[in-house]
């Protein structure tokens, strides 16, 4: 049995983008194979913020594993099946995360909570059923919340209430001491006004507009 302590976990925000290179292909694959445009710049570990015509790959965010002149693979981003990602339906853009800035001063007790994600059933019953049934539908909106102690001077501060104030999405990253790694895109909200508990703390709220992708390592 392997355990994850989330004890020494790091937060951070996506500080800097690239430009936004096309995405004029993509294949059906255990890992997906993007082919963007030339001069695209992007290298092996990088992570980039998906644009699909695919529903459940727009918003994304996917790290690159392998880069063969414009063809990109997407590490662990797995799209073979054709009923969920339609064959020639995924075309759109890529964008690269250039830099990250750490989210300090996370409170240990709390610190870190998810919720949402979980399984959502429609009733799918009979008028000659006994027993009800229900059908899968989706899943529910995922929030991830980050408890700091408050200190408007520190560096990722103006970077997460820029990300507030301007309601677009916005990739975080999770690292924890095993070196796995969670990675998502999302509205991020912080309160202008901290907490007042006996140490001043805000409440970060990160809302994803995509699925979570999770790394080994």
């Amino acid at each position: 049995m392997s355990l994850t302590r989330l004890t020494g976990t790091q937060v951070a925000i996506a500080s800097t983008y690239g430009t936004v290179s096309a995405m004029s292909a993509i294949t059906n694959a255990a890992e997906a194979v993007a082919t963007v445009a030339v001069g695209h710049g992007i290298t092996v570990g990088d992570y980039l913020e998906l644009t699909s015509g695919w529903g459940l790959l727009n918003g994304r965010i996917a790290r690159v594993k392998t880069v063969s002149t414009n063809d990109i693979t997407l590490e662990g981003i797995n799209t073979t099946s054709t009923n969920l990602y339609p064959a020639g339906a995924g075309v759109g853009s890529v964008r690269r995360i250039t830099q990250w800035t750490s989210i300090t001063q996370v409170k240990k007790e709390g610190g870190i909570t998810s919720e949402g994600g979980e399984p959502k059933y429609a009733p799918a019953s009979t008028m000659d059923d006994e027993d009800d049934k229900e059908i899968p539908d989706g899943r529910t909106a995922m929030k991830i919340n980050v408890t700091v102690f408050d200190d408007p001077a520190l560096p990722w501060y103006t970077v997460v209430r820029a990300a507030a104030d301007n309601a677009l999405p916005v990739a975080m990253r999770l690292t924890y001491k095993n070196g796995s790694k969670t990675v998502a895109n999302g509205y991020w909200s912080m309160p202008e006004m901290p907490q007042s508990t006996v140490i001043l703390e805000s409440t970060i709220s990160f809302g994803a507009v995509a699925r979570v992708t999770r790394y080994a390592n």
